[in-house]
């Protein structure tokens, strides 16, 4: 039997470990309590007689435990600097329990996932700032506030958990929990950095597709009127996706509507360089309508477009268009065999559509009103078919098949013909 010096310091020292084996709230002073009962228990064990089986088993795996919980110790307790006010022998390694710790060794990627990590970081704050600059630059609207406010939230969350104490903390603790390694831990974040990022991307490449959906309600609004509301969706639409061609032809359709006509130019510009066939046909009659009457940047311009709509098999609404333009312009120029040419080719596109597809063809009445102007000036004598075509299919809110239309009444009273009976949609063919 051992002494009872002994067995009461073997006791003492169960007793003042049993707070850091179950785990409990364990601070500097039930550790340096910890280490105090083990210095007694090896006083007592070197002035005692050889010990039998049994305490030697219990000491063993107290000892054990200790070591065990050994980063827990050390947590609490500066063991360097206690060492060094009460200087301690090898043989009382528990007072060197923060040199028995093995530092965790790095894995050779680590640096590789901490620089990924921080990569992905950098792409997921230039995609927020890329994607909620494109929305507000468009005026944001409920889906985009509610877009530009997921998008933050997401990575406001992310920010928390990896830029903050307090997230930190709770990282850790999770960490702990499920006890992972620092290589796992360092892989863990960059795991779900990057699918932040991938997130934050993913929505970034649906913006074009966003962009058409407003491009499209854009044209609804457009065709009700309601042109402000339209003109917020064309324009976000092109914030969007600032290549989306159609929205930057629809808007300057909108300020031509609305005779903003420097602006309309800019727009038509645009999609014209992205070789939007309608693009070219709309900017030539711009410069036809103008003050300056640009013939020769118009030719080029209807040149071009022609060429781009029989590369791109365009729908047969714009090749009328750019082939009437085209008259027109070789008309203002006095070159009437080749508008002839061109008018007669509008007109035949016109007339071989089905009755269902040529009420999408934008003022029809217009080549027939310049057609009659052609042969008329050519020496044509029988035009006045040609001016009922004209006046059945023209259009009075347009300025220029208004001027037409007048002339068109002029030669049908000067044949002693009345206007309203020739034009109306049913008559009989003169």
């Amino acid at each position: 039997m051992p002494p009872l010096a002994l067995g009461a310091a073997l006791t003492a020292y169960r007793e003042s470990s049993e707070p850091i084996l179950k785990a409990q709230n364990v601070g500097e002073q039930q550790v340096l309590a910890v280490l105090n009962a083990r210095d007694i228990l090896h006083a007592s064990l070197e002035q005692s007689p050889q010990l039998d089986t049994y305490w030697l088993k219990e000491i063993h795996h107290l000892d054990r435990q200790l070591k065990e919980h050994a980063t827990d110790l050390v947590a609490q307790l500066d063991f360097g600097a206690y060492r060094q006010s009460f200087p301690k022998t090898p043989e009382q390694w528990w007072w060197f329990l923060d040199e028995a710790i093995e530092t965790p060794k790095k894995h050779p990627s680590d640096w590789v996932f901490k620089g990924a990590t921080t990569l992905a970081w950098a792409v997921s704050i230039g995609l927020l700032v890329n994607i909620s600059g494109r929305f507000l630059l468009g005026g944001a609207g409920v889906a985009g506030l509610s877009a530009i406010a997921l998008s933050n939230l997401l990575t406001l969350l992310k920010a928390r958990s990896d830029l903050t104490d307090a997230g930190n903390e709770g990282v850790q603790l999770l960490f702990d929990r499920f006890e992972l390694s620092k290589p796992q831990q360092i892989r863990f974040r960059f795991g779900t950095t990057a699918l932040l990022a991938g997130v934050l991307f993913a929505f970034w490449l649906t913006l074009p597709t966003i962009a058409r959906r407003y491009n499209a309600r854009g044209v609804g609004l457009h065709d009700e009127g309601r042109l402000g509301s339209a003109e917020q969706n064309y324009e976000r639409a092109i914030s969007l996706d600032p290549d989306n061609l159609d929205a930057h032809y629809n808007l300057g359709t909108l300020y031509e509507d609305i005779q903003e006509l420097d602006k309309a130019e800019t727009q038509y510009l645009i999609a014209a360089r992205g070789d939007f066939p309608e693009a070219y046909n709309n900017l030539a009659r711009l410069y036809l309508q103008s003050p300056d009457n640009n013939l020769n940047k118009s030719l080029a311009l209807l040149s071009q477009g022609l060429r781009l709509a029989d590369e791109q098999e365009s729908f047969p609404e714009t090749e009328f268009s750019l082939y009437k333009n085209l008259g027109w312009a070789l008309l203002q120029q006095e070159e009437y065999s080749f508008a002839a040419s061109a008018l007669d080719e509008a007109i035949s596109i016109y007339e071989q559509l089905p009755s269902s597809e040529q009420e999408f063809v934008a003022n029809p009445g217009s080549a027939y009103c310049l057609v009659a102007q052609v042969r008329e000036t050519l020496g044509n004598q029988d035009v006045l078919p040609v001016w009922q075509r004209c006046c059945q299919l023209g259009d009075r809110s347009n300025p220029e098949e208004n001027a037409w239309l007048t002339m068109a009444r002029d030669r049908f009273d000067a044949a002693g013909l009345n206007y309203e009976d020739v034009c109306h949609t049913n008559a009989l063919p003169l």
